[in-house]
């Protein structure tokens, strides 16, 4: 199955049906992606943030005002794409 067939059955999903989708996708993260597909440079800058939001707390931003500033960038990227349904 390719990626577009499987992001339009992805998107063909009732709401309900893609959440626990996602939260399955979520539990097996680690399984789907192991460690060593990770390029070294991506997982040194994964570390890195890691590492600084660790020692530097007050820089990171709630989640709860992220996630709506981050999903209107999303909707204001997918307007732009012609290609978008």
């Amino acid at each position: 199955m390719s990626v577009e067939q499987l992001e339009q059955s992805v998107l063909s999903l009732k709401k309900e049906d893609r959440r626990r989708f996602l939260d399955w996708l979520c539990d097996h993260e680690e399984e789907l992606l192991a460690a060593d597909d990770i390029h070294p440079e991506v997982q040194a800058e994964i570390l890195r943030r890691r590492d600084e939001a660790i020692a530097h707390p007050e820089l990171m931003e709630n989640w709860n005002t992220a996630f709506p500033r981050i999903k209107q960038r999303f909707d204001e990227l997918r307007h732009k794409n012609p290609f978008a349904s």
